[in-house]
């Protein structure tokens, strides 16, 4: 178990989370020679500075993909001041369901905790998008959050999200099911669709766990209800479900 407590420690805890979720999907990808990688929800780099760690050279060109709505639009900022090797990635402010109309032949479209933020129409046109935008044969993989909580630590990440600042859309769930992203995934066209559940435990308490409320754009209305319970039972990420298919 990963236990943050101060926020200063916040940075390098979800780097560790995130660069063993990377290595867990490269795992299951095995021997890959992709030249051409869509990340899709890139916002400041959370997940992709890992991923591209664990990937080190073995790609020609990285595409980061968002539009940065609303209160994400400094995050584009923030992935700009990350990025080291600039030659070979490049930074697209764009919507997701939009990608097929300035990429093409893609090997690998790769995206976490993006779907959670869309309704079910929208979750239709972005998988729809990627579909379109990779070559035959190429692979689609996304990582989200499971929708059931297993503790109280698990249920406060649900309860923070219904208190989002600014909603990007009026999305129905926390998270869709394993089974929804494998029948959306199926109805886009995809096939040897697979999902993997991975739980990676990481747990955010005291003064670590206000500081993932404020990076997560939270009305103060939260604090006000739940700041009490918060730091009884802190904040604890859920199973990982891993959705991977193949054009």
């Amino acid at each position: 178990m990963i236990k943050v407590t101060e926020r200063g420690e916040v940075e390098n805890a979800l780097y560790r989370y995130h660069s063993e979720l990377a290595s867990v999907i490269l795992r299951e990808v095995g021997d890959f020679s992709g030249r051409n990688i869509v990340e899709i929800g890139s916002g400041s780099g959370t997940f992709t500075l890992p991923l591209l760690e664990k990937l080190g050279a073995n790609f020609d060109k990285f595409h980061c993909v968002d539009s940065y709505p609303g209160p994400y639009e400094y995050d584009k900022k923030i992935l700009e001041s990350k990025m080291i090797e600039k030659d070979k990635i490049v930074i697209h402010d764009v919507d997701a369901k939009e990608i097929d109309k300035i990429l093409k032949d893609v090997d690998l479209v790769i995206g976490h905790e993006i779907l959670c933020d869309l309704n079910l129409e929208q979750i239709r046109e972005v998988m729809g998008s990627c579909f379109n935008v990779l070559r035959t044969g190429g692979l689609f993989i996304h990582s989200e959050f499971s929708p059931f909580a297993l503790n109280e630590s698990e249920k406060m990440l649900q309860i923070i999200n219904e208190f989002s600042d600014e909603p990007i859309s009026d999305t129905r769930w926390f998270s869709p099911t394993a089974d929804e992203l494998a029948g959306l995934s199926a109805d886009a066209g995809f096939e040897s669709i697979k999902v993997e559940y991975r739980k990676i435990p990481i747990k955010f308490l005291g003064e670590a766990a206000i500081e993932m409320v404020n990076r997560w754009k939270t009305k103060r209305e939260f604090f006000d209800k739940y700041q009490e319970e918060l730091e009884k039972v802190g904040i604890e990420y859920p199973m990982e479900q891993i959705l991977y298919c193949r054009k």
